[in-house]
């Protein structure tokens, strides 16, 4: 370029043109010049489901049920030593009177899991999904605490329905915490003879249920339980189902069991068929965002 043409040309364009000429359109536009050259790193892989449960701030207690073949012990995995729970299984009788259906006394572990969204390391879409346990007759039963018995709260599991069309009717309990000492008191999560999906609390003077909708069979489903001192509410697959206005009286002796029912009763009834995995005992109301977060996780494979 000569000393002349660079006279004809503007001193704004010229300013232009050396800008170019030293950066590179890129870093005009926004693009860091100081960013690495090359392909970006790969991301980390999302956590998986249990992760998320666990950096809930109102959890007290998480029982993934997921051990191995030959475990006595269902782990709270937040390592609270007093919530662990022990795995049991035995012939339940025909109990018209709870009203509660036989079952063998069947307890398998490492049964293949529910959650595509819970993997074991690394976590990705072909890591393996972390197992469950699968029951009819089989449950666990964990000591009794305060801190499982709160004011207020939230229960949560993942279910899968095993029972047919063709089963007697019966009710069949995921979790549940109940005494009748000076009156009903305490919560249980479960379905009801008429298969439909309840949520109960004792109030003291009786109980409260929540009714939800029929019963789907062999479906896997995510149920929540919640109560806030105003309302009792059924959430189903992330959506919530109903609203009850009632009161509460937490239970002040009751063990908590899970996969089968009656803590007040010398022995156990009311036995849950089909699978169960990740329950959770929370010391808040879950609100709606959380438990559609929680739905949600549970049902995405983990991936970058």
């Amino acid at each position: 370029m000569t000393t002349s043409a660079l006279v004809l040309i503007p001193p704004t364009l010229l300013l232009i043109v050396l800008l170019l000429g030293f950066t590179g359109c890129g870093e005009l536009i926004g693009i860091d010049p100081w960013r690495p050259k090359g392909p970006s790193p790969p991301s980390s892989p999302s956590p998986p489901y249990s992760d998320y449960v666990l950096d809930e701030g109102s959890l007290v207690a998480y029982w993934p049920l997921g051990e191995p073949l030959g475990a006595t012990t269902a782990v709270d995995a937040r390592g609270v030593a007093a919530h662990n729970g022990a795995y049991d299984s035995k012939p339940f009788p025909d109990d018209p009177a709870i009203p509660s259906a036989a079952a063998p006394g069947t307890l398998i572990l490492e049964s293949p899991g529910l959650l595509p969204g819970d993997t074991k390391p690394p976590h990705g879409p072909d890591a393996p999904i972390t197992t469950c346990i699968e029951v009819n007759g089989g449950f666990v039963s964990v000591p009794f605490d305060a801190a499982l018995n709160p004011a207020q709260f939230s229960v949560e599991a993942w279910v899968h329905v095993g029972w047919s069309a063709d089963s007697p009717a019966g009710v069949r309990v995921i979790v549940v915490s109940l005494d009748v000492t000076g009156g009903t008191k305490g919560f249980a999560l479960f379905a009801g003879e008429d298969n439909i999906w309840k949520a109960l609390v004792g109030t003291g003077a009786g109980t409260t249920t929540a009714n939800g909708p029929e019963v789907i069979l062999d479906t896997t489903v995510h149920i929540v339980l919640t109560y806030d001192s105003i309302d009792l509410k059924l959430y189903l697959n992330g959506s919530e189902s109903t609203t009850e206005p009632t009161g509460y009286q937490f239970s002040t002796e009751s063990r908590l069991l899970i996969g089968a029912g009656a803590p007040q009763l010398p022995e156990e009834r009311a036995p849950w068929v089909g699978k169960l995995q990740c329950v959770a005992l929370y010391n808040l109301p879950l609100t709606l965002e959380q438990i559609a977060k929680h739905y949600q996780r549970g049902i995405e494979i983990p991936g970058p």
